[in-house]
């Protein structure tokens, strides 16, 4: 009998089928808040089995970890390419109703869909396609809105995240990862399973009220950002897809309709309590 279960991330449902008697689809501790159920707007379906990509034409390398492939209007993303035991393929047709996550024959370990990041590029893929675009972004909830501290690794988002944690009122949606999509002509940030290393994820959206690029400073100061400067930053810290035209092009656009929208900054602050109160008692939020 199919293994399945079923996940929901920033209202996009994903069900995950799996023959293979030795996979196991039980929800890791991240993905437990995200367990959804209704119809799926794509199905992952979990096999064994080889998969040539020598009649595939590569089109993009994210080396060591991944590289994409295409075979007619199939996407085809080799993960882990040549590490026996945890290397499988993520097929991706082109109506993307249904996918495929496919195992070496002769794997006996990792048979794991949550292991790697085969989710995060599905969802990535999906996104594309006029839906939204993922973030390197702490967020979090206050008074009905959302706020977003956008930065690469290193930049503190992490520390944010523990520092907010404590204020009453605050509902932290990532530390790492936000999902960003226009709603009803408002543009909604959701949480994702994708934590950072201070381990936050929340199922729950909120409706995006400001942006902040932050970075390590000798003190607490925040400085006006020119659109262009913001949308820039922006497309650094996110994961687009460089090899879609019109996936690129959707998410220029949506970007450029965030820095426009919403009140953007960059912000220098020192890592500890005191931005917090700078920010949050000095009536700048």
């Amino acid at each position: 009998m199919a293994k399945k279960t079923a996940i929901r991330i920033a209202n996009i449902a994903i069900s995950l089928i799996s023959d293979i008697p030795e996979s196991d689809v039980a929800l890791p501790p991240a993905y437990r808040p995200f367990a959804g159920s209704g119809k799926p707007d794509i199905t992952l379906r979990l096999r064994r089995g080889a998969v040539d990509v020598q009649a595939a034409k590569e089109i993009f390398d994210c080396p060591p970890i991944w590289r994409l492939y295409r075979r007619d209007k199939t996407a085809i993303i080799r993960l882990f390419p040549g590490q026996p035991g945890i290397e499988r393929t993520l097929i991706l047709p082109s109506s993307l109703q249904d996918a495929e996550l496919c195992f070496s024959p002769t794997a006996d370990r990792f048979i794991d869909p949550f292991f790697g990041p085969a989710l995060e590029l599905l969802m990535v893929n999906l996104l594309a396609r006029g839906k939204g675009v993922i973030l390197h972004a702490c967020g979090i909830a206050r008074n009905g809105g959302g706020i977003l501290f956008i930065g690469k690794s290193g930049a503190g988002k992490s520390t944010l995240a523990e520092l907010w944690q404590r204020e009453p009122g605050i509902d932290i949606l990532s530390d790492d990862r936000i999902i960003v999509r226009k709603k009803a002509e408002a543009l909604w940030m959701y949480g994702t399973p994708w934590h950072g290393t201070a381990r936050f994820g929340s199922p729950r959206r909120a409706p995006i009220k400001n942006l902040f690029l932050i970075r390590h400073g000798q003190k607490n100061s925040l400085v006006p950002a020119k659109s262009s400067r913001a949308a820039a930053k922006l497309l650094a810290c996110s994961f687009p897809p460089h090899w879609d035209a019109a996936g690129m092009g959707f998410t220029l656009d949506l970007f450029n309709e965030l820095v426009t929208c919403c009140p953007c900054k960059e912000l220098f602050f020192r890592p500890d309590r005191s931005v917090v109160e700078f920010l949050g008692k000095g009536g700048v939020l």
